[in-house]
């Protein structure tokens, strides 16, 4: 069986989904799994179309992203991880002004 990050790198984010979620799913102490599912989401939407697909899986990626900016420990670290939780909104944003 193909590693999930094999099945990414030739654009099967279905078939990745499972393994990826089964080797993800333990206990997350530094927020690795989380930035983990979160950028996996975030690429699976901007290989995807229609936007209301795309604008689907970056819900998922937000999800993970807003997570990971509240286990922030400082304004400054807050700040930095809330960058990416920007991104994804701009991307669903964009896609819904289409």
């Amino acid at each position: 069986m193909a590693e999930w990050h094999e099945l990414v790198k030739a654009g099967k984010f279905a078939e990745a989904e499972p393994l990826l979620i089964a080797e993800t799913d333990q206990m997350d102490q530094y927020g690795e799994n989380t930035v983990t599912r979160a950028e996996f989401y975030e690429d699976w939407g901007d290989n995807l179309s229609p936007a209301d697909q795309a604008v689907e899986k970056y819900h998922e990626a937000l999800r993970g992203w807003q997570i990971y900016a509240s286990w922030s420990t400082s304004g400054g670290e807050g700040t930095a991880r809330m960058m990416d939780v920007n991104r994804v909104l701009a991307k669903i944003e964009h896609l819904k002004g289409q």
